[in-house]
């Protein structure tokens, strides 16, 4: 039977599932919030013990203490950091998150010290939960337009 066929008293998306999901995506949503806004606490209530991260900073510890040390860093190098979810898909265990953002270099970030120039992020990070709190993470960041903006890297010869 087709969706366009389905009976009226059948629904179209299992109900259990999408509480899971639905679920999911809120717990992601307050973690990658705590994240973005350097809520330490909220960060590690959120994150499993045993969390991974598959994309760390160079340097980062792991685990909790590594999450909450990215967004240390994270924060210090951009203090006014706007972070705006634009997209989120949850599957099963999986959440999405695509998301843009600026902010102002005000600190040391990759080995680059404060330019005081303003950038523009975007990035995709994918999260796995476990048991209500992120067990993994894969993030992509443009760091090369951010190197770029910060005057820090250059294609021109």
């Amino acid at each position: 039977m087709s969706p366009d066929t389905a009976r009226s008293d059948q629904p179209l998306i299992d109900s259990k599932k999408r509480s899971v999901e639905e679920r999911n995506r809120a717990i992601v949503l307050r973690n990658f919030r705590a994240f973005d806004s350097g809520d330490l606490r909220t960060l590690e209530e959120t994150t499993a013990p045993s969390f991974v991260d598959h994309n760390p900073l160079e340097g980062q510890l792991p685990g909790v203490k590594g999450t909450t040390q990215a967004s240390a860093i994270y924060r210090t190098a951009f203090p006014d950091a706007k972070i705006f979810v634009e997209d989120t898909i949850a599957e099963a265990d999986k959440v999405v998150i695509r998301w843009s953002g600026y902010a102002t270099h005000k600190g040391p970030f990759l080995d680059v010290a404060a330019t005081n120039k303003r950038v523009t992020l975007q990035g995709i990070t994918i999260f796995r939960v476990v048991k209500g709190r992120v067990a993994e993470q894969w993030g992509e960041l443009n760091l090369l337009s951010i190197l770029r903006q910060l005057g820090a890297f250059s294609l021109d010869r």
